[in-house]
């Protein structure tokens, strides 16, 4: 339009009854080049700003703690004084005080490692809860049982808790920090927020870190059997461990939701857990659910798990995890040696000592 302004402007004024002199001629073809030229910039703009990326729906707010924050971990003051240790918080424009909080270190590495994780609102905020007792209480026993010589895997996240606490050999690690758990209001801005949190948690991480990631990754959505098989071979003969947490089955689902179908009910718990496990079967036989399932106390609520894939009961995952149709204690190439809460540490056994070999 302004351009077309700008021709009309340069017509000759007779057309329309007015006889205009030269001067104001010139007048109006200078009027109709600069409305053209700020037409032009109010396009680039325009244009430029359609392409820089979006804001993400929230803010990372960073600011000291005291050791005592953390004294739990019984971390050497040498190492704290190097780890850096802050609050994060992720706060909303539209929240008041933050959705989530985090204790984040950083190792020797440069990598963010989250010593534990708050939410502060219903959903998930891209980990689950885990309060700094919880998890030092784990690191310390997988200080306690697993040997130094030994390879502990497990998701990127406790992999860098383990290295940096218990200073064991957990060798995973992810550059795409695959597995957060995006909440549902924060939907429409999916991409963006996985971009800006890679960011922060890739940052440092080798590239070549993610190929064995996902073999990891690939072994635990295969049947008990073939997935020892296939972390043995990322053991190169090691002996080896796995520690997994409840809320890993989220984080696989987040990377492989075609193969991982899983929901969530929240059910009032009222201190009565049996009535509660009673409440939540009759509400699955209500709407038909009769797949694998287990509960997690969430404050005052029980939070029902339940898989929505039939096929999915068989997976390696499942199976270590206290599922319905698992067993923690029956299975064939993992001996458990520890769990605590949402966390299960099982040793993998040589192929020579699988319990289907016997």
């Amino acid at each position: 339009m302004i351009v077309n302004l700008s021709a009309n402007a340069s017509t000759p004024a007779t057309h329309f009854g007015l006889g205009l002199r030269p001067n104001n001629r010139r007048v109006f073809s200078v009027i109709g080049l600069g409305l053209a030229l700020v037409g032009a910039v109010v396009v680039g703009l325009s244009i430029n700003s359609a392409l820089q990326p979006e804001a993400a729906p929230y803010e990372r707010v960073t600011s000291p703690v005291e050791a005592s924050s953390y004294a739990e971990f019984g971390l050497p003051s040498d190492r704290v004084e190097k780890a850096e240790v802050r609050r994060i918080e992720w706060r909303a424009p539209s929240i008041r005080g933050p959705v989530a909080s985090a204790l984040v270190a950083r190792d020797a590495d440069g990598r963010a490692v989250a010593l534990d994780w708050q939410n502060f609102v219903t959903e998930p905020v891209l980990a689950s809860d885990l309060s700094v007792k919880e998890v030092a209480n784990v690191l310390a026993a997988i200080g306690k049982h697993v040997p130094a010589s030994a390879t502990v895997f497990s998701w990127w996240d406790l992999s860098r808790k383990i290295r940096f606490v218990s200073q064991r050999n957990a060798p995973l690690d992810d550059p795409l920090s695959r597995g957060l758990q995006i909440p549902s209001a924060w939907s429409q801005s999916v991409e963006l927020v996985q971009s800006d949190e890679r960011s922060y948690w890739g940052k440092n991480v080798p590239a070549s870190k993610e190929a064995t990631f996902t073999q990891f990754i690939d072994a635990l959505l295969m049947d008990e059997a073939t997935g020892a098989q296939a972390l043995r071979a990322l053991a190169s003969n090691h002996d080896a461990y796995i520690a997994v947490h409840l809320s890993d089955i989220w984080k696989a689902a987040a990377v492989k939701p075609d193969r991982i179908g899983i929901a969530y009910r929240d059910f009032p718990s009222a201190g009565q857990s049996h009535g509660v496990i009673k409440a939540a079967r009759q509400w699955m036989e209500e709407n038909k659910f009769s797949g694998p399932y287990t509960v997690e106390p969430i404050g005052s609520a029980v939070r029902l798990h339940y898989l929505t894939k039939s096929d999915n009961a068989n997976m390696l995952l499942a199976q270590l995890l206290p599922f319905s149709t698992s067993n923690p204690m029956l299975l064939k190439d993992f001996e458990l040696v520890y769990q605590h809460r949402g966390f299960w540490i099982y040793k993998l056994r040589p192929a020579s000592k699988s319990v289907s070999q016997n």
